[in-house]
C-alpha cells in the first residue's frame, strides 16, 4: 500500500522516504494531541482519569519506519513506536486507594501517566492498485506506568506485556483525482483484555507528492490484571495534516 506520511495542524511530522529498484522504504514521525478518558485500578477502587485526576488531553509521539518489497511469501515490515505521556494536579472530591497509596478527599494529588508502545507489523498486500489492502500480524510491546502522589502518600503501578494483534489496512484511490480514503485497525481480545486502535482518513495528493489529510484516530486499552493493573482507557481525536505520498 502506498503510505501517507503526515504533518501539521494537530500533528507535526518529519517524514522521509527512500526507494531502490522494487523496494520501498518509508519513515516518519508526528505528534498528536488527543482526548483521554476512562479509569485505572489496582484493587477494588476505580480511579477516574477525568473526574478524579483531571486528565483531559494527552500528547502522543509516533515514529515509524517500514519496508515493502515484491519477494513472494516474505512479508512487508513496519516498526512503529508510540509514546504517550501527561501529568496533572487536582484536588480530590472523594477518597480512593491505588498502587499502595491511600488518598483522601480534599487532598491535592499529582498524577503522572506514561505509556510506551512498540509495534512490529508483518503484513502482506494482496491488493496493490487503486484499491490497496494490507493483512498481517502486529506484535505490540506495551509498557505503561501510572503514579499518583500526595504528601507522603505515593501510589505506583506498571503494566508490561507483549501482545499479538490482527492488522488490517485498506485504502481506495479515486482514479485521476488524487483523492483517497482509507482505514487501519489493529485489534485483539483475550482473557478479559481488549486492545484496539483504529484510524479513518480522507485525503488528497497532488502530482508533486504534497497533499492534505483529514482523519480520526482512536485507541481503546482494556487490561484485566496485567501486572496487577486494570484499565479501561480511550484515547482519541481528529487530526488535520499535510501529507507526503511516495
Amino acid at each position: 500500500m502506498r503510505k501517507s506520511l503526515v504533518a501539521a495542524a494537530l500533528m507535526s511530522a518529519s517524514p522521509v522516504a527512500f526507494s531502490a529498484p522494487l523496494i520501498d522504504i518509508y519513515a516518519g514521525a508526528y505528534t498528536w494531541n488527543a482526548e483521554i478518558s476512562g479509569d485505572i485500578a489496582t484493587g477494588s477502587d476505580k480511579v477516574d482519569l477525568e473526574r478524579d485526576l483531571d486528565f483531559d488531553k494527552t500528547r502522543e509521539n509516533v515514529f515509524y519506519i517500514g519496508l515493502e518489497h515484491p519477494v513472494p511469501l516474505v512479508p512487508n515490515v513496519r516498526l512503529r513506536h508510540m509514546a504517550i505521556s501527561d501529568d496533572q494536579r487536582n484536588t480530590l472530591t472523594r477518597g480512593f486507594s491505588f498502587g499502595g497509596g491511600t488518598f483522601v478527599a480534599g487532598n491535592t494529588v499529582r498524577s503522572d501517566f506514561d505509556l510506551d508502545m512498540t509495534d512490529l507489523t508483518l503484513y502482506y498486500s494482496p491488493l496493490d492498485n487503486w484499491l490497496n489492502l494490507d493483512l498481517g500480524l502486529n506484535v505490540r510491546r506495551l509498557d505503561g506506568e501510572f503514579t499518583i502522589a500526595s504528601g507522603a502518600q505515593r501510589g505506583h503501578e506498571k503494566a508490561e506485556k507483549t501482545i499479538p494483534m490482527l492488522h488490517v489496512a485498506a485504502q481506495a484511490d479515486l482514479p485521476l483525482t488524487g483523492f483517497y480514503v482509507g482505514a487501519e485497525v489493529n485489534a485483539i481480545s483475550y482473557d478479559g483484555s481488549k486492545l484496539q486502535d483504529s484510524t479513518l482518513h480522507v485525503g488528497w495528493a497532488s502530482d508533486f507528492l504534497l497533499g492534505v489529510e483529514l482523519g480520526y484516530s482512536r485507541m481503546d486499552l482494556e487490561l484485566d490484571d496485567v501486572s496487577d493493573l486494570d484499565s479501561d482507557i480511550t484515547i482519541g481525536g481528529p487530526y488535520l495534516a499535510l501529507a507526503l505520498r511516495f
